[in-house]
């Protein structure tokens, strides 16, 4: 049941005991092809005996009838409106299915959800049985429908003319290596069974038509590629090598060119420091990774699965520890701060250093920050990504706002990089539960008002309130992943550093959104300009980053690269697969791969080619190559109307033009990231021939890239 204690100078506590499950009826009775992903992911409400939300309550779940059915996890955790969700991906076999939820501490409390798998797709034969790269092939078979792709030799055909559930006409990809490759047919995660054809090499130009898309294989591309001119009119085709190895880090070096060489350019390694702020963050980060590995005893909320009633006050105190140094090692690279109680809300409690700056915060300041978190932020966090831990049993995440933070940067940092806000692991981790530096709770800390300059940096008291309400939303994920990831789930490292900062910076988006949809242009604008700033930059230069970064480098750009690919993967799968790559122990390929039912490398291609065609003027872009949230080309021109300091262009993406054969370009594809050229095929009796090498002339090996190509005219 629900219990209420008083708590003088801030809101009456709720103990929240978890009583009984409420089964979301919009997910049960789900139907899906065998072998697929249900739609939406089984829901249900964890409730107390009073019909109260129980947040943080914990879920069982399992299949209780029917064979081969995968749940994305075995238990999760009510997020903050007590919500708790699975994924389910079906047998391959028809059938029904029945998956139990149930409380982990009250087993005869459950609910069952049924569904269903339907046949999925089948190929009986495909003609003709020996085809060329470019033909047109007939797939017959069962199942098809709407989403039903044709695959040869795995890789995505276009499909073309009326489709029915037996048959569709599909445009067999080009540049394959000649032999037997398998046909079959995909509808979502659902995969039929295969067959045999024979491809033969092309003996003349690629046939491309207007938004014809593909991904080829390096060692396949000398020979092949000739881009076929234009009949009457300059074919125009986007051209993008790019590095798809899926390792992060990674890189290689390539050669790009033209049958008929005439231009020679190179964009080689770039070393570039890495400004304090990120530099701080990532060592965070890093330090995470070796701590996971480190051994603990299991994770428990409790045996009564809910946040002690811990009674906080206006002006209470206690003590802290703070890291006070780049690594936060030892104990004394730790300081002691005595801070007091300046809001208590129902999901966060604002401490203050006591040794602040005067003229910091009003009381006023402090109730609007904490309703800033408290009403909105934490909502949108805990329903995208799932539960934080509540290890301190208070039901809330602390927010300290300490000096110790502004001096973590140094003076000759502040114009470049500076520290806002951050998130310790060590303070939730049970491995460091005797440790003297682990503060034993949900803890955020902050910088503090210092329009003074006091201190190091000079922050207004608007500045800080601006700053450290979007580093709130992003530290805040960096805590559920690891309590998600290490805690819950016994995962021996961290969510991978790349995919841990897009989730991060997607949670950033997602309170933009939140503010957008209450009118609240001004929070929309301090939340949303971060991502867009970082992923104009990145664009202008994609081939100097990756999308796949390690601990070094890491820069903004990097960190704008991983949101973008992040917001294409949800605006293809939809929001579900949020949770499915935040409540797993599975980390940065795999966990991509596993969430999506998809190669790495075949989402990396698509999503590069979307960055410069999802929106392009005077082109229909397929839907494989769109964004869906967000219109880039006119986001970008007004922020270049608005802010032409910062957005220096009208779209950060101005590929360099080649026409015909004649170029000869170099440099270097780092993990997921490429570079983009425009080729121009006029009217004539010749295409122009290309070829992808490394820049020695050696082969590439075709695990590390692809060349992307799109007709857009």
């Amino acid at each position: 049941m629900g219990l209420l204690a008083a708590a003088c100078g801030g809101p009456d506590v709720v103990v929240f005991v978890p009583e009984s499950l409420e089964r979301v009826a919009a997910s049960d009775g789900q139907t899906a092809p065998g072998g697929g992903f249900l739609r939406a992911p089984l829901a249900v409400m964890v409730r107390t005996g009073d019909g109260a939300a129980a947040p943080r309550g914990q879920v069982r779940w399992m299949v209780t009838a029917g064979t081969g059915a995968v749940l994305s996890d075995s238990q999760t955790v009510a997020d903050g409106t007590g919500r708790a969700e699975v994924a389910v991906r079906l047998g391959t076999a028809p059938g029904a299915y029945t998956i139990r939820a149930q409380l982990k501490q009250k087993p005869d409390r459950f609910v069952d959800f049924a569904a269903t798998a339907v046949a999925p797709p089948t190929v009986s034969g495909v003609s003709p049985t020996g085809f060329r790269g470019g033909d047109t092939i007939a797939v017959t078979g069962t199942g098809f429908d709407t989403t039903t792709v044709v695959e040869v030799a795995g890789l995505p055909t276009r499909v073309v003319g009326a489709r029915s559930t037996t048959a569709i006409n599909a445009v067999a990809p080009v540049c394959l290596a000649p032999g037997t490759v398998s046909v079959r047919a995909r509808s979502g995660a659902a995969i039929s069974n295969e067959v045999s054809a024979t491809y033969t090499a092309l003996a003349e130009p690629l046939r491309f038509a207007v938004g014809d898309y593909v991904a080829v294989d390096p060692s396949q591309v000398a020979g092949c590629v000739v881009l076929p001119p234009g009949a009457g009119d300059t074919a125009e085709y986007l051209v993008a090598p790019q590095g798809v190895s899926g390792v992060s880090g990674d890189s290689v070096s390539y050669r790009f060119k033209g049958d008929t060489a005439a231009l020679a350019s190179s964009h080689g390694a770039i070393e570039r420091r890495l400004p304090f702020g990120l530099a701080f963050h990532d060592a965070l980060r890093q330090a995470e990774a070796g701590f996971a590995r480190l051994p603990r005893p299991p994770f428990s909320l409790g045996p009564s699965l809910a946040p002690t009633a811990t009674e906080l006050a206006i002006g209470d105190q206690r003590s802290f520890r703070v890291c006070n140094m780049l690594k936060c090692n030892k104990p004394e690279e730790f300081s002691s701060v005595e801070a007091r109680v300046k809001f208590v809300g129902e999901r966060a409690a604002i401490y203050q250093d006591d040794a602040a700056p005067a003229s910091g915060f009003t009381a006023a300041d402090f109730e609007a920050l904490g309703a800033v978190f408290d009403k909105q932020l934490y909502d949108v966090a805990t329903q995208a990504f799932g539960a934080e831990s509540d290890v301190d049993q208070n039901g809330r995440v602390l927010i300290l706002f300490t000096p110790v933070v502004n001096k973590l940067t140094p003076k000759d940092q502040c114009s470049e990089s500076f520290v806002t806000g951050f998130f310790f692991s060590i303070d939730i981790d049970q491995a460091f539960a005797n440790d003297e530096r682990s503060n034993k709770g949900e803890v955020f800390y902050a910088i503090v008002p210092d329009p003074g300059q006091s201190l190091t940096c000079q922050f207004s008291v608007s500045s800080v309130r601006r700053l450290t309400q979007v580093t709130f939303i992003h530290e805040f994920q960096h805590m559920i992943s690891y309590f998600q990831h290490v805690l819950l789930r016994g995962g021996t490292g961290g969510e991978e550093l790349w995919l841990n900062e897009a989730m991060s910076h997607l949670a950033e988006e997602l309170g933009a959104l939140r503010f957008l949809s209450l009118g609240d242009q001004r929070n929309f604008s301090d939340f949303a300009i971060g991502n867009l700033l970082n992923a104009f930059n990145y664009l202008k230069d994609a081939e100097a980053g990756h999308v796949l970064f390690k601990v070094s480098p890491g820069t903004l750009e990097e960190r704008g690269a991983a949101w973008l690919f992040l917001r294409w993967v949800v605006d293809q799968f939809g929001d579900g697969v949020i949770r499915r790559l935040a409540e797993t122990r599975l980390t940065g390929k795999e966990n991509v791969v596993a969430a999506t039912g998809e190669p790495l490398a075949q989402l990396l291609t698509h999503w590069f080619l979307a960055n410069y065609v999802s929106d392009l003027p005077g082109f229909t872009a397929p839907a494989r190559l769109r964004y869906s949230r967000w219109k880039f080309r006119t986001q970008y021109a007004d922020l270049n109307s608005q802010q032409p300091a910062l957005f220096d262009r009208k779209f950060p993406i101005v590929p360099p033009v080649f026409t015909g054969g004649a170029f000869d370009v170099s440099g270097f594809l780092r993990s997921g990231s490429g570079a983009y050229f425009r080729v121009r095929v006029p009217p004539g009796p010749r295409g122009a021939a290309l070829e992808l090498t490394h820049s020695g002339g050696a082969a590439i090996n075709p695990a590390f890239a692809r060349l992307n190509i799109v007709r857009v005219r």
